[in-house]
């Protein structure tokens, strides 16, 4: 089970890092394009926000994995470990709940209006809707590990900035 969440979680992450590459490196050449040659590409601003949207939603699937979304923990931290367990559960549940539904309509959506191509890249907007449904699939998946978590031994999740401390040849600001 472990393999297999590890194997989510560097696919996830490789497409996040894609995602924020090319967006960060299309804005800097639209940018440069733009003010240097007044040169605009209609696609490539849609094409920009659409990345924008994958990476926004893939980073909050994966921010249910890393348990890093927003919690107000002031009274949940002195409850019994026993009633916060519970709680923590709940919260997955919830997430799950809420996932479903999102993830249940967004398919009804892509549906009705997915087959009208975008206007700037022609593309059907179907595929990119579908970044909903996916995106929402991730977060259930990550929800369930989440409650497994509290009842079998699952890694926890590699973030990025320990990947980066793992690295020997990188040096935190403690040692410039």
């Amino acid at each position: 089970m472990n393999a297999f969440i590890r194997i989510v979680d560097k696919i996830v992450s490789v497409l996040l890092t894609l995602c924020i590459g090319v967006l960060a490196l299309g804005i800097i050449v639209s940018v440069f394009l733009r003010y240097l040659f007044h040169i605009s590409f209609a696609w490539a601003e849609e094409l920009m926000t659409i990345i924008f949207v994958a990476s926004t939603f893939f980073g909050a699937a994966l921010g249910v994995r890393e348990k890093e979304y927003i919690a107000i923990t002031g009274l949940f931290n002195r409850l019994p470990a026993a009633v916060a367990k519970t709680f923590r559960i709940l919260v997955s549940i919830i997430t799950i709940a809420v996932s479903a539904i999102v993830f249940y309509f967004s398919i009804t959506w892509i549906q009705r209006v997915g087959a009208v191509p975008s206007p700037a890249t022609g593309i059907k907007n179907g595929i990119y809707y579908s970044i909903v449904p996916i995106s929402f699939a991730l977060t259930i998946f990550y929800a369930f590990v989440n409650i497994l978590s509290e009842f079998i031994s699952v890694d926890p999740p590699a973030k990025f900035l320990e990947l980066l401390a793992a690295r020997p040849e990188i040096k935190s600001e403690e040692h410039i």
